[in-house]
């Protein structure tokens, strides 16, 4: 059976996840290599320094590639940030007849036909000139008047209207991660960009979630990316620019360390509900540029997180909250992301938003290989993105004609280089 190689590639403020797998044409996948590096010259999805995020993505990748013994090829990446914008309009069709009086049967081409034709009327307002669209999901379908149609392939009719939700993206913010995806080394499709609300969907909802009504809040290093489901159907994507960054900064100023120090302190001791923290238990907190080291509280450490945590989460509340009626989400919410490894977290969700709250992992059925790091709400991204690129339209490059990119021959000729130089020094 022929297996292609896809290479997912989730670039975070936090971190620069990648994953290479092989897909078969049943779209079952296999895990061949991971990689992952801290991520510098990137916030809120915004490209701050290209050189800085194109060494994170070289070495995230190249850590992957090692593991994989191939080549990043057919690479798919995120995109996020408050540069996303959303339109909810109508594509019009006719259906080819056979008669004047004769409905004509509706076909996957005029699904598509109508949900471009949406994209195209929206792509033209102002507003959008400096925009490419990402997605267009369909919403439902009016049939000769006949609406709230979920699937009409196969039926008949005369005119086929399509309620389309389009989601956006800035031009310049793609560029630049483009470029520095380019820089890295590494060469893009500028089509294979996934919205990371639409990742995270395939990754960490299952079919009943997403028809009973779920909100899933992606509480990532720069941004929280919030997804709204209903009967089936993605309603509403938000991005709100606070995420774990915020945490850490809070800790940094409050304990006076630096911020390195005060993120390893809110991932290995940091606890979202202050009252359940032993009230004598303390951190040790490293000093700045060699300043001594104090003894801090776990508790303060937990009041900071909390007090930030509570913040952010009004803020998505709030942006959130016409949008919804606390009766259709029968699902609750489902929470993502590194920073959804916290301790008592949910707590501290489902007080704000007073539903039941879940803790996603990835769904991994349909991926064999080597899994294991995988398990972790932190890679949910990673994982959606190599099932939106297993189950896309999008024709894949063969593995083996990578050699032919120049960037790809230069990246060869600096590790002879390399090697070269060790050898003889």
């Amino acid at each position: 059976m022929k297996r292609n190689i896809i290479t997912a590639l989730d670039i975070g403020s936090s971190h620069v996840r990648s994953i290479i797998a092989k897909v078969d044409s049943d779209k079952r996948l296999e895990i061949i290599g991971i990689g992952e590096a801290d991520s510098n010259g990137i916030e809120k999805g915004i490209v701050t320094d290209i050189q800085a995020l194109s060494e994170s993505i070289k070495a995230s990748l190249q850590e992957a590639e090692t593991v994989a013994g191939c080549d990043a090829i057919n690479i798919f990446a995120n995109i996020t940030g408050e540069h996303i914008k959303t339109f909810l309009g109508d594509g019009r069709i006719s259906i080819p007849t056979l008669g004047p009086n004769e409905p004509g049967e509706i076909l996957m081409e005029h699904i598509d036909q109508v949900i471009n034709d949406a994209k195209n009327s929206i792509k033209i307002q102002k507003g959008f000139e400096r925009s490419k669209i990402l997605h267009g999901l369909s919403q439902s379908f009016v049939i000769d008047g006949q609406d709230d149609i979920r699937n009409p392939v196969r039926m008949n009719g005369f005119h086929l209207i399509a309620r389309v939700y389009t989601i956006f993206a800035d031009v310049t913010p793609i560029r630049n991660l483009s470029r520095c995806i380019e820089l890295a080394g590494y060469d893009m499709d500028p089509e294979n960009y996934v919205l990371n609300h639409i990742a995270l969907g395939y990754s960490t909802l299952s079919e009943d979630e997403k028809r009973m009504g779920c909100i899933l809040i992606d509480i990532g290093g720069g941004t929280c990316d919030i997804s709204l489901y209903s009967r089936g159907i993605l309603e509403k994507v938000i991005v709100v620019p606070m995420a774990g960054i915020n945490i850490s900064e809070d800790l940094a100023i409050g304990l006076k360390t630096t911020l390195a120090h005060a993120e390893y302190i809110k991932t290995q001791y940091g606890v979202a509900s202050p009252e359940s923290v032993d009230p004598v238990a303390e951190v040790e907190v490293p000093g700045i540029s060699g300043r001594a080291s104090t003894r801090k509280s776990q508790q303060l450490v937990s009041h900071v997180i909390q007090h930030r945590l509570e913040e952010m989460l009004t803020l998505c509340y709030n942006k959130l909250k016409n949008s919804y009626a606390p009766e259709l989400v029968t699902a609750g919410i489902i929470i993502s992301g590194g920073t959804a490894n916290m301790q008592k977290i949910d707590d501290v969700v489902e007080r704000s938003f007073n539903l039941n709250v879940k803790s996603a992992r990835p769904n991994l059925n349909n991926i064999d290989g080597s899994i294991t790091r995988l398990e972790n709400p932190a890679f949910c991204t990673a994982v959606g993105i190599l099932q939106y690129a297993a189950n896309s339209d999008i024709e894949l490059q063969p593995s083996g004609s990578s050699l032919g990119n120049p960037l790809k021959k230069l990246r060869i000729m600096e590790r002879i280089k390399k090697i070269y130089k060790d050898f003889t020094s």
